[in-house]
């Protein structure tokens, strides 16, 4: 990869006579702008020969990758409609190849095949691309951006182009300057940080989702709508990474922050809620996170619909915290029907329906129905298998709920060496002091020992 010299990186090596070519040695010491005036001399006399050969489209993609990173930029980025905002996109192809011929960019195969140009000719670029030119510039790397993140993520296989896409949404946010850019740009790296978490990387997720707050906060303010939704899908990455502490400590600041600005029904606010009551839920906070997760069903049906996903999410989510009898008094008995409702509004295959049965089977398991809730987190475990592969974070709960339908059924053997997987993919995966593999860690020491006992038992 190139070594990501940023310009003033340059200008201190320059000076500093460390790092630097022979051909810069012996050269005058620089101001802080010389660097910048240096670099630009010699790629300047190249986009003059692009214009002179007819091949004005090499200037603008050179201009519009310096919207973006020194990180491998992948290709499928620019290979998109969206790219007529600043070149023709059949033309594309030849501005690229003229790049790489003047080694103005070069391609790297990182899994995906990628341009990548060095920090201090994209820092030169940025700076030198006429001050009319920027507005389309941004909006248009925003617009690529935007096409390549998924419109509605997911739950789904790690995507490592997701990853790749960071970096780039990140310094597009960093270089606008003016609010309404910066509102598209947030917002496309907010989804990004979404689609993340939705693959498991909840790393990659909080790290997005935290740096794009950040950098909105600078345009925008602490209280735009759009800020504490990032700052939001931040504490709910925070509490996947285990660190509830932090996570029901920004959850709760947020939430507090949207409702009293956006009001207790507005869909950003319910989000946090839904995070927050989970982090309270795994605190061991079981009564407060109850009182959250009922107003969050009242208020998504109110705010969405009783239809829409996120209202049976959150009603799906008391099919966990609930207890056996509380369960079956729930809504006059009809939370147990609700794997049908998902199925009526949303289909088999959605997300929400096989979360639904998943929260089901262990709804059937707390009231002793062992055989139907082994039954049914035997179909979603395999459907899991199916669409996310065995070491997806909810393929491995089904796992640990299918290790103790199958324990409460007299197959212990069975049950030890589904945990003995999920322990070990836990550990890999999240880490020996994760919550949830010490959990996992826990359940396995009492089937081994001879301690667990079943619901009611």
């Amino acid at each position: 990869m190139l070594d990501p010299w940023t310009m003033e990186t340059y200008g201190q090596r320059l000076e500093e006579g460390e790092g630097v070519e022979l051909i810069d040695q012996g050269a005058d010491a620089l101001s802080q702008e010389d660097p910048r005036h240096l670099v630009g001399l010699t790629w300047q006399l190249t986009l003059d020969a692009f214009e002179a050969r007819g091949l004005p489209e090499a200037t603008a993609l050179l201009r519009l990758l310096s919207r973006f990173a020194p990180e491998p930029l992948p290709l499928s980025l620019l290979n998109r409609p969206e790219i007529s905002g600043v070149l023709p996109r059949a033309r594309c192809e030849t501005a690229l190849r003229a790049l790489l011929d003047q080694s103005l960019t070069e391609l790297v195969d990182v899994g995906e095949r990628c341009a990548q140009s060095h920090a201090v000719l994209l820092d030169s670029v940025a700076a030198a691309t006429p001050a009319d030119k920027v507005p389309a510039l941004s909006t248009t790397a925003v617009r690529l951006l935007d096409a390549a993140v998924p419109a509605v993520p997911d739950a789904g296989p790690y995507d490592p182009l997701l990853r790749l896409l960071v970096p780039h949404a990140l310094a597009v946010l960093r270089r606008v300057s003016d609010p309404p850019t910066t509102v598209d740009a947030l917002a496309v790296a907010t989804r990004l940080s979404i689609a993340l978490h939705r693959t498991g990387d909840y790393l990659s997720a909080w790290e997005t989702a935290r740096a794009a707050a950040d950098l909105g906060e600078r345009q925008l303010g602490p209280e735009h709508r759009l800020v504490l939704a990032a700052r939001s899908r931040a504490g709910r990455a925070l509490f996947r990474l285990g660190r509830y502490a932090e996570a029901e400590l920004q959850l709760g600041c947020v939430r507090a922050a949207q409702e009293r600005l956006l009001g207790a029904d507005d869909p950003d606010t319910l989000d946090s809620a839904h995070g927050l009551q989970l982090v309270l839920g795994n605190l061991g906070r079981r009564d407060e996170a109850i009182l959250l997760l009922r107003s969050t069903v009242a208020g998504r049906r109110r705010a969405l619909g009783p239809a829409h996903p996120l209202t049976l999410r959150s009603r799906s989510s008391l099919l966990v915290l609930l207890s056996a009898s509380e369960i079956v008094a729930e809504e006059d008995g009809a939370l147990l029907s609700l794997p049908w409702d998902c199925l009526r509004f949303l289909g088999p295959d959605h997300t929400v329906t096989l979360g639904a049965h998943h929260n089901h089977a262990w709804a059937l398991y707390l009231l002793g129905r062992f055989d139907e809730a082994d039954e049914e987190i035997r179909l979603v475990t395999e459907a899991y298998r199916r669409r996310f592969g065995p070491d997806y974070p909810i393929a491995l709960s089904a796992q640990q709920l299918l290790s103790r339908t199958q324990a409460a059924r007299g197959h212990m053997d069975a049950a030890i060496e589904i945990m003995t997987d999920v322990v070990a993919s836990r550990e890999r995966d999240l880490g020996a002091d994760h919550p949830f593999t010490v959990a996992s860690r826990q359940l396995l020491n009492d089937f081994t020992s001879g301690r667990w006992r079943p619901p009611g038992a």
